[in-house]
C-alpha cells in the first residue's frame, strides 16, 4: 500500500513553537527537521529554495520531519501546525505543510483555501507517488523530501506564473521506481478553513481498489 502524506503549511522564517502545541518543533527558516534527515547542505539548499519562492509569489511551504507522532493523529498534528504558526499570507493562504513521520512510516499534506482550487489533487498524487515514495521506499528519505518539496514548490510557483530556483542538486527518481511497500499508506488532506470544513481524499493501496471496483461490476 502506499503510505501515509501530509501536505505543507506557510510558514514564515524564524518560526518558534507554541506552547499549545503538542510536539515541539525548531524552525530552522521553512524546516523543521526533527528527525534530523536532512544534512546542513540539504538543509541549507531547501531554505534557499523555498525563500525564492516565498519572495516571488507570497506562498510558503513547511517541511516537518518527526521521529514519531507521540501517540498525536498526523492529520491533528497538521493541523495543528497551520493553525499554531499561521503559515503564509493572512489574506491569500496560500500555505502547504508536507509532514513526515518515521516512526509510524506517515506523511501528510495540507493546502491552505487559497491553494485548493488552484492545485488538483491528482498532481499531488502523481508527485508523492513517482518522486517521494520511491526515495522512501529506498530508505533516501533525504531524497524524498528534497524531491518532493522541489516539484510542490514549482506547481505553486506556476500559479502565478513563476519560475522557482532550485538550489543544489535535484535527485532523479527514475532508477527507483519499483512496487510499493506494503508498510506505507498515504493520506491527502485539503482544509478549507474559509467554509470551516475541510475535503479528505483517501488513497489505498491499487491492487485493493482495483479489487474492489471489479466486485461492484
Amino acid at each position: 500500500m502506499l503510505k501515509r502524506f501530509l501536505i505543507s503549511v506557510f510558514v514564515l522564517l524564524g518560526l518558534v513553537a507554541g506552547k499549545a502545541f503538542a510536539i515541539d518543533l525548531n524552525f530552522d527558516g521553512y524546516i523543521s527537521d526533527n528527525a534530523k534527515i536532512l544534512s546542513n547542505e540539504s538543509l541549507e539548499n531547501l531554505n534557499y529554495t523555498l525563500h525564492d519562492l516565498n519572495k516571488k509569489t507570497t506562498a510558503a511551504i513547511a517541511v516537518i520531519t518527526l521521529n514519531n507522532l507521540k501517540d498525536e493523529k498526523i492529520e491533528k498534528v497538521a493541523n495543528d501546525i497551520m493553525g499554531e504558526y499561521k503559515i503564509g499570507d493572512d489574506t491569500k493562504k496560500n500555505g502547504l505543510v508536507f509532514v513526515i513521520s518515521i516512526e509510524e512510516r506517515q506523511l501528510q499534506i495540507i493546502l491552505g483555501d487559497g491553494l485548493v482550487s488552484s492545485i488538483e489533487p491528482k498532481k499531488l498524487e502523481n508527485i508523492i507517488d513517482k518522486n517521494v515514495l520511491p526515495y522512501f521506499e529506498a530508505g533516501k528519505y533525504e531524497d524524498g523530501i528534497i524531491s518532493g518539496t522541489y516539484l510542490m514548490a514549482d506547481m505553486i510557483g506556476k500559479i502565478d506564473g513563476k519560475k522557482i530556483e532550485h538550489f543544489g542538486n535535484v535527485p532523479d527518481a527514475n532508477g527507483l521506481k519499483k512496487p510499493f511497500n506494503k508498510n506505507w499508506l498515504w493520506l491527502l488532506l485539503i482544509p478549507i478553513f474559509g467554509a470551516g470544513a475541510a475535503i479528505w481524499i483517501f488513497v489505498a493501496n491499487k491492487k485493493k481498489l482495483n479489487a474492489q471496483q471489479e466486485q461492484n461490476s
